[in-house]
């Protein structure tokens, strides 16, 4: 097992973290129990399956890319939900790169990204545009989205520790406005990383 990376993520008021391991069935319920005791008593049954369904999705999505840490928002913003959710993850190296340097020049290479500092910390932004989701019936399943990814070397350098934010293009009039918002609060919370000893953040987050 490779050594531990810690690391501090500073979230805004409204948010919550679901650990990866074996604390995330709880955190998960803590989430739907908030969601449920928020809505409606004649929909809360229906809430109950919808925000458990999602969110089972979600955690097994980013377990998938070696998740390590999940960040949710939990409160509507003027009376809306924020449609941005954030992954961070710290994938075993390939065969093919010696170290975390190696790795971040191989992610550059992927196009879209620029180099950028985190923490004092070499880091690559990557941007990309994921198209909408649509069923057979011709309904849509998933908007559009954005994905951008921050990967940055850690002190310890055997791995790169990579931060997503994915947010929904919701298909209202001032989408473009949304979005473009959304990406400017998950750029504020990416850059907010730092590793330990830092000085302690709001959130704690550990890579075993």
């Amino acid at each position: 097992m490779s050594e531990r990376i810690d690391h501090r993520l500073v979230l805004p008021p409204g948010w919550a973290r679901i650990p990866l391991d074996e604390r995330a069935p709880a955190a998960s319920s803590a989430i739907v129990n908030r969601a449920v005791q928020n809505s409606p008593i004649g929909s809360r049954s229906q809430v109950r399956r919808f925000v458990s369904n999602q969110l089972r999705e979600v955690v097994q999505g980013a377990r998938s890319v070696s998740g390590v840490d999940l960040y949710l928002p939990v409160e509507l913003v003027a009376g809306a939900p924020l449609a941005l959710s954030i992954a961070v993850s710290a994938p075993q190296l390939p065969e093919s790169e010696n170290s975390a340097a190696d790795a971040l020049l191989a992610f550059a290479a992927r196009g879209g990204a620029t180099a950028v500092e985190v923490g004092g910390r070499l880091a690559v932004r990557q941007v990309g545009e994921a198209p909408a989701v649509v069923g057979g019936d011709g309904q849509l399943k998933v908007p559009e989205s954005r994905r951008i990814s921050y990967a940055i070397v850690p002190p310890t350098g055997d791995r790169l520790l990579i931060v997503t934010g994915s947010m929904l293009r919701i298909p209202t009039a001032n989408a473009d406005r949304v979005l473009d918002a959304l990406e400017q609060v998950f750029d504020a919370m990416a850059l907010s990383v730092r590793f330990a000893p830092a000085a302690a953040a709001s959130a704690t987050g550990g890579v075993a």
